[in-house]
């Protein structure tokens, strides 16, 4: 299978499928945009593409309309749609574009394993991970209002971490919504309203806060409607409850990031191993891999000198706001007083 590249405007949509393909032994690419995905196939060759259906300027149905003028007469990737409603009429426009297969958000591992089986394609099902229980970060997790966490770690297939991940970009994406909502409360920009309750709706399936997804579903529903009086009436309250979830989410995530530095052995690493772990660090940035740069620099973090530890926290800093450019410029300055 050649590359597989994910598509969706919603960064942590984005990371949960592709942290899951990566798991099953996929190289994956990722474009927040249709116009990145047309980009992309452009200059790399996909075996597979999932595409969202709602997006901003150019939704999934205009996207791969555009990807197969662009590659007409070159082999163009299979498509599958995603989307968090599949209904006849979401059906029948990716029929419309000869699009049959669909996956509904949030994705679930053993339904994408199952879609990728279906498909004849094959998987690597790596060995169940090590990891504790989350016993602390359970009962953390467990006191947030409306938030069923054991059904978001069952999305990442019972794995803790990846769900604590996960959560890691929820709560900034959750953040650029709440502002974005925040600045046009008392606007009429209904379509913006409606995109923004649709992300958030699709951030907070991806965690198990179902309550907050529902009652972002319901101010969707109104947007599109043009129901501004019933918005009015209700974002809000809405703003207030999402504000005091995200700061529970907040500080849950930064509990478990201190308690896994804590919890980690500590053993120093050497000035060699540290200069090739460098190197290792770069080339993930460069590569967009999210996973693999913050579990390296977790050891990274637990084993190397105080100064060191000092700019990989700058590191992680940009990563967390998916500043790739500065965190690689940061790493080069590293290397280069090496």
């Amino acid at each position: 299978m050649k590359k597989v590249l994910v598509v969706d405007d919603n960064e942590t949509n984005v990371f949960a499928l592709a942290t899951m393909l990566r798991k099953l032994g996929f190289d994956v690419a990722e474009a927040s945009s249709g116009m990145e995905a047309v980009n992309a196939v452009c200059h790399e060759s996909f075996g597979l593409a999932f595409v969202d259906h709602l997006m901003p300027n150019m939704d999934g149905i205009q996207t791969i309309e555009k990807i197969r003028f662009v590659m007409r007469g070159e082999e163009c990737p299979e498509f599958v749609g995603v989307s968090a409603t599949i209904d006849d009429d979401v059906k029948a426009a990716f029929e419309k574009v000869e699009v049959a297969r669909l996956i509904a958000k949030p994705v679930k591992q053993e339904v994408l394993e199952k879609l990728l089986d279906s498909m004849g394609i094959s998987i690597e099902i790596a060995e169940s991970e090590s990891s504790d229980s989350g016993g602390d970060i359970r009962e953390l997790l467990g006191k947030i209002g409306g938030l069923d966490f054991e059904k978001g770690i069952e999305l990442m297939a019972g794995n803790v971490e990846n769900y604590m991940k996960i959560l890691s970009v929820c709560v900034k994406n959750i953040d650029e919504n709440y502002v974005a909502l925040e600045s046009i409360q008392n606007t009429e920009e209904l379509e913006r309203f409606a995109l923004y309750f649709h992300s958030l709706k699709g951030i907070f399936l991806n965690i198990g806060a179902d309550v907050m997804a529902e009652k972002a579903k319901t101010l969707e529903f109104a947007a599109k409607e043009g129901n501004l009086s019933k918005i009015r009436e209700q974002v809000g309250g809405f703003l207030a409850d999402v504000s005091k979830i995200n700061q529970e989410l907040t500080d849950a995530s930064e509990q478990y990031s201190k308690d896994k530095v804590a919890n980690s052995s500590g053993e120093k690493i050497s000035d060699s191993e540290f200069a090739g772990k460098l190197q290792e660090l770069k080339q993930h940035i460069e590569d967009f891999e999210y996973i693999e740069i913050t579990e390296l620099l977790e050891t990274m973090i637990a084993g190397g000198t105080p100064e060191a530890v000092e700019k990989l926290k700058l590191v992680d800093n940009a990563i967390q706001e998916f500043d790739y450019e500065g965190a690689e410029e940061i790493v080069n300055e590293m290397i280069g007083s090496d």
